[in-house]
């Protein structure tokens, strides 16, 4: 059996929501229809996700690529120049 495919980009931050029920049971039909759908977008990261951005797009008129237009580009990380030393084993 092969790994997972990788939904969640490198640059997204863990954040928790609370739903009710009424909520799961619609993340769940959702996830049943795209399922039968044969679409691998089923978890509930991608269903809200995709809500999210529907929701933008046709309450206020916003596209994915005006959003990213106004996002400031990603710093470089900054490489550590501090090297850790292992541990020395004693010696009886």
């Amino acid at each position: 059996m092969s790994p997972k495919e990788k939904h969640i980009p490198d640059d997204a931050e863990r954040t928790s929501i609370c739903l009710t029920l009424e909520d799961r049971e619609a993340i769940g039909w959702i996830r049943a229809a795209r399922k039968r759908e044969q679409s691998k977008r089923t978890t509930n990261n991608d269903i809200l996700v995709d809500a999210l951005w529907s929701y933008l797009a046709e309450k206020y008129g916003r596209t994915r690529e005006q959003i990213q237009a106004a996002v400031p580009p990603p710093l470089p990380k900054q490489v550590s120049k501090v090297t850790q030393m292992p541990k020395l084993r004693k010696k009886h």
